[in-house]
């Protein structure tokens, strides 16, 4: 009497596995590539056994609508979800990790300073120049040149 239920059992499994393969067929099947890049997003790789595969710890998406995670892209032609995106310039640093750049001293910042004077009119009070005319103030000051705001003790 179990054989029966494991028979049974053994057949259900097998149905359902013939319906996936049949459904990744379909999903993956051999219509136009043309039309499918058009339905997918640009940024869309499939995951499987072509060459756009996208490899790496940063993708994201399922199996057949896979995509780099926010924050991240391929190389030029590539396919690995390796190379971080900053939104500020790193300066004299380089981007290590989305909007997180890694300064010449080792220092990581949203954005690192430069070499070279960038701020035309220079940093006010303290302030640091860390990108084309845009200062890192110290605290108790705000503004493009930290020209507004008052010293922290200035109670006293």
């Amino acid at each position: 009497m179990w054989w029966g239920r494991l028979l049974t059992c053994a057949l259900g499994i097998a149905a359902v596995l013939s319906l996936l393969v049949a459904a990744t067929e379909g999903a993956a099947g051999d219509s136009d590539p043309g039309k499918v890049a058009q339905s997918r997003p640009s940024r869309t790789k499939r995951r499987g056994g072509g060459q756009d595969v996208l490899k790496g710890p940063n993708v994201c998406g399922s199996r057949f609508n896979a995509y780099c995670c926010p924050g991240w892209k391929t190389l030029s032609g590539g396919n690995q979800c390796i190379v971080p995106i900053c939104r500020s310039s790193c300066g004299d640093g380089f981007c290590s990790r989305p909007n997180m750049c890694t300064c010449p001293n080792g220092q990581i910042a949203p954005s690192c300073g430069s070499k070279s004077a960038v701020c035309e009119t220079g940093c006010l009070n303290g302030g640091r120049c860390v990108a084309p005319n845009r200062c890192a103030c110290t605290y108790g000051f705000t503004g493009a040149q930290c020209e507004r705001g008052r010293p922290f003790n200035s109670h006293l």
